[in-house]
């Protein structure tokens, strides 16, 4: 399998740095370079405003089994292999969920500019 990142996928990856211990996540990559990734996850992350948790079901994104919530008030950076190893490539995330994602991260209160600049760009 490639062990290399495109930006606008959807991936699942299996993270050393979870915890309590190293677990499977969905995550969108939003930059390659970096790498950079949103995390998708059944429940809405309650620590950040709910206005950056963008809500996705199975319909919008087919790989998911139940409505997730993508989380755009945090990157998460991810080296392979040292932090994280490819599961699975489901591909580009659709244009309609990547504009919405564009949106909350244009209002993001969370984000370093820096990162709200490539995601913009790149996404």
């Amino acid at each position: 399998m490639n062990m290399s990142f495109t930006c606008r996928n959807a991936y699942l990856i299996k993270f050393r740095f979870t915890k309590p211990r190293p677990k499977e996540k969905y995550a969108i990559c939003v930059c390659e370079e970096k790498p950079l990734f949103f995390f998708i996850s059944s429940n809405p992350r309650t620590r950040f405003l709910p206005d950056s948790q963008l809500k996705v079901s199975p319909t919008d994104l087919s790989f998911l089994r139940k409505d997730s919530y993508v989380n755009t008030a945090e990157a998460v950076t991810c080296v392979i292999p040292h932090t994280c190893k490819i599961i699975k490539d489901f591909g580009t995330v659709p244009e309609n969920i990547r504009q919405q994602i564009k949106a909350l991260v244009r209002e993001s209160e969370t984000l370093p500019k820096r990162f709200i600049d490539i995601i913009i760009k790149k996404l």
